[in-house]
């Protein structure tokens, strides 16, 4: 027990040898497949007739989107576009349907998808009328954040903050093919973060909790080192397993998105991406990739810590999984509303509920000593000392417990 590497490796491995552990994983890794997969299989119907499949779809618009990429979203842009959009026929049922549309309009989809974001105009007839103008294009832009910034219930500071960081941007911006990040950040980042946190519930819940089940707690808590370097080792085995975790699925689902959809459009806007169009992030979707699959490794580990603690705490897995599960089934189904602020921004920034894009980049920031601090910039750093407080207290709650024991 004197070498804590040694108690390290054999935690590590009776952790890795479960079966359990072997059988989540596994299961993550097909959820991760499906998620890549799932948009691109099957037919599309249309008054129950096959009109084509969801691949050819996706291969098209991506040649399309393609085609635009490197074109700045400019007035000369947005005049093709329009004019492109006009040919489709007035009234029609399913414009998406009509030749005008398919020879003319779709290669220009992407951009009218903006637009409408951008506008908040999602009528095709007022579309149509409407006057491609690249200065009010992003006025339209700007006008729509201050209200979503309005809404959110932002301070004056955090109003200025955002607005100098749109200030920093040139426009007009680039259009650059970027679905595979798309596909990483928008839906990507949810998934492997519910499969991830899963995954760290039902595997660390026991890890503590299975020497008071099998009574060979008091054995292990009476051997040399029994008091510091079993806890120790035990604690740096789950983040370490639970880290590993992470990591893997991560690398995993960039592996599998960049080989079907590419990995194309590092340097685009975040601007340009329509799940955080409202963001005024200056990072590039790329970097915003990495950043936030850095917080969901560093959330796993954080996570894990408190997983170890609790099943210490409570000494039963089925009940610390409970609540580990029990908080993650919460964060995905609470929500509270905009209007109470501090309770909200609380909520939103949890770790069972933080792993979704629009929260690591979330507008609502944290004021420390006078300077604004982004949410994916302060809550990884909250969520170490949380982690560090935590694993201190549960090596007091490991300790007392010898005293106290059988």
């Amino acid at each position: 027990m004197n070498n804590f590497g040694t108690v390290y490796c054999y935690e590590v491995k009776k952790i890795l040898s479960r079966k359990l552990t072997g059988i989540v994983f596994l299961i993550c890794v097909c959820c991760v497949l499906l998620f890549t997969l799932a948009d691109l299989s099957g037919n599309y119907y249309v008054d129950g007739e096959v009109v084509d499949t969801h691949y050819h779809m996706f291969q098209v618009d991506q040649g399309y989107r393609r085609a635009l990429s490197g074109r700045a979203l400019d007035q000369q842009l947005l005049e093709e576009m329009a004019a492109a959009y006009q040919k489709i026929p007035a009234m029609a049922e399913r414009y998406n349907l009509t030749d005008e549309y398919q020879t003319y309009a779709r290669p220009y989809s992407e951009i009218f998808n903006l637009v409408r974001l951008w506008t908040q105009q999602w009528d095709l007839d007022r579309l149509q009328a409407w006057e491609p103008d690249e200065g009010a294009l992003y006025g339209a832009r700007m006008e729509n954040l201050e209200k979503e910034w309005q809404a959110q219930h932002l301070s004056d500071a955090e109003k200025a903050f955002w607005r100098e960081q749109e200030a920093k941007t040139q426009t007009p911006l680039v259009y650059y093919y970027h679905e595979g990040y798309r596909k990483i950040i928008s839906h990507g980042i949810n998934t492997i973060g519910l499969l991830v946190l899963l995954f760290v519930c039902i595997c660390m819940s026991s890890v503590f909790a299975e020497e008071h089940a099998r009574r060979t707690d008091q054995l292990i808590l009476s051997s040399a080192k029994g008091k510091s370097v079993a806890y120790w080792a035990k604690l740096a085995a789950g983040v370490s397993v639970s880290g590993i975790c992470a990591v893997a699925l991560s690398a995993v689902t960039f592996g599998v998105v960049f080989l079907i959809y590419g990995a194309d459009g590092f340097h685009a806007s975040l601007r340009l991406c329509s799940y955080l169009w409202t963001s005024s992030c200056t990072l590039s979707i790329g970097q915003a990739c990495l950043a936030a699959y850095g917080i969901l490794i560093v959330t796993a580990v954080v996570v894990s810590v408190l997983m170890l603690v609790l099943s210490e705490r409570l000494h039963s897995s089925i009940a610390s999984l409970s609540v580990g599960v029990g908080l993650v089934m919460a964060g995905g189904v609470v929500q509270i509303p905009y209007q109470y602020r501090a309770a909200a921004q609380l909520w939103d920034w949890a770790p069972w509920r933080y792993l979704n894009a629009e929260n690591i980049f979330d507008i609502r920031m944290l004021s420390v000593f006078g300077s604004c601090f982004a949410s994916w910039q302060i809550v990884p750093v909250l969520y170490v000392l949380a982690a560090v407080a935590a694993a201190f207290a549960g090596k007091i709650i490991y300790r007392n417990y010898q005293v106290s024991g059988r």
